[in-house]
């Protein structure tokens, strides 16, 4: 037998799974349908809108589609998809997770241009990447730097970037698929060249789909607004308005969320069986937003403004502060807004993922999403791993070891796992491997 050939022929079948598990990137143009908006108001900004000098702002908006070519990045590896649109401000345009065809980040089928931002054009979906003076920022709409690069690791990044003109302030994210991990990241970086103390503003925007059975996982007890104002979460007025078709009172929703430390927030349909998230250290991201347009027709006729076929979404906001403070003399507030130190440079990462069928979010780490309830005597633990694990999976109940779980999984499967109860829990931590993923205690110290 000739050993070489043999060696090659394996080499030869192995190989396209091998590339299989590899990151790709692609960039071409792509057709939408597009709705543009006008030529730029002659009228220099500072006679009406000073704080975007030395922007100007755009003022008309067509209710004619055309047919226009943008240019879209593709990131992808075997567990997800993810859309850049380098031409309409950076943003992440959709991602997706491929065993489901879900787009767990909102993707608009269509480029619909609205009167919203600061400029005036904004369009709906994707992560919108805020820095700045205040959110839909000048660059929403407009042309960004990129660049696109594989790294040793095997992940690929997309840079994307501009300076904000208003505050003179340099602003970059850069958006990684890494290698067989059903998660992406989106690091920011905010430098302050100039020697005067700038506005500090800074939210990742992302969007999601809405729907009747759909549930919103925010941890915490208070739901911060604009003002300062606080409000319960998630009882309001008697209603559990973290399930979104209890919201349908009153006009669009705008909660920040505190009282809690823990890193991660995001939803779930329950009845479609998946959700999205984000999770990152509460040092670095610890505003956590919830929007929602009313559900009557006042927001229903946004959904018709911004999209087509595509349907009403909701944001799921991250901050760099607890919310976005917009003082009124109405409403007293301890609250300020804060500053960008001269020279300072800042940078910190987001993490994205998708749920798949495990029923919900109760903690989340690089390592997966776990959902967790205790039902007739019976903790049950379901998982959606985001990388691979080979772990054990260590359980304490009421302060003691209660048993050691053998849990193997790849991105995306779900794992359940079932523990008898024999008294009240009062105390839960899970630690996998060496990481304690979980801890709670029916006194909440918060």
């Amino acid at each position: 037998m000739n050993i070489k050939y043999s060696i090659a022929g394996i080499c030869l079948v192995v190989a396209p799974y091998c590339w299989g598990q590899q990151v790709e990137v692609s960039e071409k143009p792509t057709t939408y349908t597009t709705y543009p908006f006008s030529d730029p108001s002659p009228v220099p900004s500072l006679a009406y809108k000073p704080d975007i000098y030395p922007y100007f702002k755009f003022e008309g908006y067509s209710k004619d589609p055309v047919e226009q070519d943008w240019k879209l990045i593709t990131l992808e590896n075997e567990y997800l998809e993810v859309r850049v649109m380098p031409e309409i401000g950076g943003r992440v345009w959709g991602a997706v997770e491929k065993s489901t065809g879900k787009d767990f980040i909102y993707e608009n089928e269509v480029v619909k241009f609205r009167n919203i931002a600061m400029r005036g054009p904004w369009t709906s979906g994707g992560i919108e990447f805020n820095f700045g003076i205040i959110g839909h920022a000048p660059s929403t709409a407009s042309p960004v730097d990129y660049i696109t690069y594989e790294n040793e690791d095997g992940s690929i990044t997309c840079v994307v970037g501009t300076m904000d003109l208003p505050s003179r302030t340099q602003w970059r994210v850069k958006i990684n698929l890494p290698k067989e991990k059903a998660y992406f990241e989106t690091e920011g970086i905010w430098y302050n060249p100039e020697p005067l103390r700038q506005p500090y503003y800074h939210w990742m925007t992302a969007a999601a789909h809405v729907g009747d059975d759909q549930e919103f996982f925010y941890p915490g007890h208070i739901a911060l607004q604009h003002s300062g104002a606080l409000m319960d979460w998630p009882i309001q007025g008697g209603k559990n308005v973290s399930l979104y078709a209890n919201n349908a009172f009153g006009s669009s929703k705008s909660h920040h969320m505190a009282g809690s430390f823990r890193n991660h927030f995001g939803g779930y349909f329950h009845d479609q069986g998946y959700g999205f998230g984000h999770f990152s250290s509460y040092d670095d991201m610890p505003g956590k937003k919830l929007w929602l347009w009313a559900l009557s027709r006042s927001g229903g006729i946004w959904e018709d403004l911004l999209t087509d076929n595509s349907g009403q979404y909701m944001e799921f906001q991250a901050g760099r502060m607890l919310n976005q403070f917009s003082p009124s003399s109405r409403q007293p507030s301890p609250l300020t807004k804060a500053g960008f130190a001269p020279y300072s440079i800042d940078r910190w990462t987001d993490y994205w993922f998708p749920v798949k069928q495990i029923g919900g979010i109760s903690t989340v780490s690089r390592s997966g999403v776990f959902h967790i309830q205790e039902k007739e005597q019976t903790l049950s633990i379901a998982l959606n791993p985001l990388k691979t694990i080979n772990e054990n999976l260590l359980v304490y109940i009421n302060d003691q070891a209660a048993q050691n779980i053998s849990l193997s999984g790849q991105p995306m499967d779900v794992i359940r796992k079932g523990l008898p109860l024999n008294g009240p829990l009062e105390k839960l931590e899970l630690v996998l491997g060496n990481e304690k993923v979980y801890s709670w205690a029916s006194e909440d110290p918060m």
